[in-house]
């Protein structure tokens, strides 16, 4: 089978992009992991598919300062910034 196109990460901006969690995180988890930090706004999830979220954050800067804070992100899921075009 053809191998995935590995995964880019860009420049900071607000919404972070989860890959690779545990088939037991849901929605409620994930939204009280990024509740503790600030400019959390929400996250998102894809129906029927467990081990992809998106976090929304107010800003780049608060979204990075999730994705380098949480010690859980250090080794288990992909965490990265999302391409957003203005």
């Amino acid at each position: 089978p053809p191998r995935a196109a590995p995964i880019r990460d860009y420049p900071p901006n607000y919404i972070l992009f989860l890959n690779n969690l545990p088939e037991e995180t849901t929605e409620m988890i994930s939204s009280m992991l990024f509740n503790e930090f600030p400019g959390f706004k929400e996250v998102l999830t894809v129906p029927g598919i467990f081990n992809i979220t998106f976090a929304e954050s107010e800003n780049g800067r608060q979204a990075g300062a999730a994705r380098n804070s949480c010690p859980c992100f250090k080794s288990a899921p992909k965490v990265i910034f999302l391409k957003c075009n203005p």
